[in-house]
């Protein structure tokens, strides 16, 4: 345990840069608190790359995110999946987001898999375009391209500890001298039933360290997820049902000063 703690107090002491607006979406991350680096399962791909080694079967998952009830910042996303051997799978994942004015596209691929029966670990190679106009005429567009890399270990069965880097490599967007979003997570995990969840996670990028905290709750058909963040300090919360396969998410998130921030994502395992 001691080494660990070490390893992600080393891992966040990293600088930092950024430029891309935040669409990693999976909902039931966004629900607990941003602590989507520790989750496992398609919803958790772009947090981080090893969410996906352990997937059971096909999915999809499509989602859509409104921050601070505003049509011009809506973030549009599809993730799919597959395993293809028992210990490794492969997903793709696509995002939208903005308007007329200004907007961002991400494709990104990732292979995951389970090194060892307690580690997994996740690539994923990413695409990133971006565009800009003024209404009337262009500005024209670049592109980047860029790495994630992540890592999750099980321990004790109840207990997760993960780690992913979004843009180790300082990628830039065209020939500008802006850098894509970087940001480093790490955070554990405690699963003591299945379902009843509970996870602690940091998160540093170009707006410092965040601390992210977050938990779920099931009850019956329903669970409920609720959670918290600094920088600037939010409350988060929502909640989820599978019906006939499908499963549907719903979360909220408040604002100092802004609107409240919706997402909705369903997913279906085929």
């Amino acid at each position: 345990m001691k080494t660990i703690l070490t390893a992600a107090l080393l891992f966040l002491a990293l600088p930092v840069y950024a430029s891309f607006e935040e669409i990693e979406m999976g909902i039931p991350a966004m629900a607990m608190g941003g602590t989507g680096v520790v989750l496992d399962g398609l919803e958790g791909v772009l947090w981080n790359p090893a969410s996906v080694a352990s997937l059971g079967s096909a999915g999809v998952t499509v989602s859509g995110k409104m921050p601070y009830s505003s049509f011009d910042f809506t973030t549009a996303g599809l993730d799919g999946g597959a395993p293809i051997t028992q210990n490794w799978s492969l997903a793709g994942s696509a995002r939208w987001f903005g308007g007329d004015l200004y907007n961002e596209q991400v494709l990104a691929a990732t292979i995951a898999g389970k090194l060892t029966r307690d580690f997994s670990f996740g690539l994923q190679p990413v695409v990133s375009r971006v565009s800009i106009s003024d209404g009337v005429s262009s500005y024209g567009s670049s592109m980047a391209f860029s790495v994630n890399a992540g890592f999750r270990v099980t321990m004790y069965d109840r207990w997760a500890f993960a780690a992913s880097v979004k843009n180790p490599l300082e990628s830039r967007i065209g020939d500008s001298e802006e850098y894509m979003h970087r940001q480093m997570d790490a955070g554990i995990a405690y699963e003591p039933a299945t379902g009843l969840f509970t996870a602690f996670a940091l998160s540093r990028d170009f707006r410092g360290t965040r601390v992210r905290v977050g938990g779920a709750l099931p009850l019956g058909p329903l669970t409920v997820y609720a959670g918290a963040m600094s920088g600037p300090a939010v409350f988060t919360g929502g909640f989820s049902a599978v019906v006939k396969g499908v499963k549907t998410v719903y979360s909220v998130q408040t604002h100092p000063e802004l609107s409240l921030s919706h997402a909705i994502g369903v997913t279906y395992d085929f």
